[in-house]
């Protein structure tokens, strides 16, 4: 009974999009284009943090590492330390950002705004 309540919870969450799959840093790093635009959730060692305020509320960017590296930006409150372990989920992008491009991003939280530069 166990078993079909965790099928069909799983194939819930496929079919609302809010599943999301595990792959690694290095993964990531290596193949971007086949993760662009997809759910991910992320373990790894934190490299340098940094936390700014912003218009949009309070942001983290670090590195996330196993082997290689992937950028984080994460909304909201987070507690992270360099050197710390850590599983994130959210949205992968080959690419982000209009003023400052930066490669393999995993965005974390808060809402993207669409890459054509329209409204959520």
């Amino acid at each position: 009974m166990k078993l079909i309540a965790a099928v069909s919870l799983s194939l819930v969450l496929s079919a609302c999009g809010h599943a999301s799959q595990s792959v690694a840093p290095s993964a990531l790093a290596s193949d971007p284009s086949s993760y662009d635009d997809q759910d991910v959730t992320v373990s790894g060692t934190v490299k340098n943090p940094t936390t700014r305020e912003m218009r949009r509320g309070t942001a983290t960017t670090y590195q996330l590492c196993d082997n290689s590296c992937i950028n984080v930006i994460q909304f909201g409150d987070t507690n992270v330390s360099n050197g710390g372990s850590v599983t994130v989920s959210g949205r992968f992008r080959a690419t982000f950002g209009r003023r400052m491009v930066m490669n393999n991003v995993l965005v974390v939280g808060g809402h993207m705004r669409p890459e054509s530069g329209g409204t959520p």
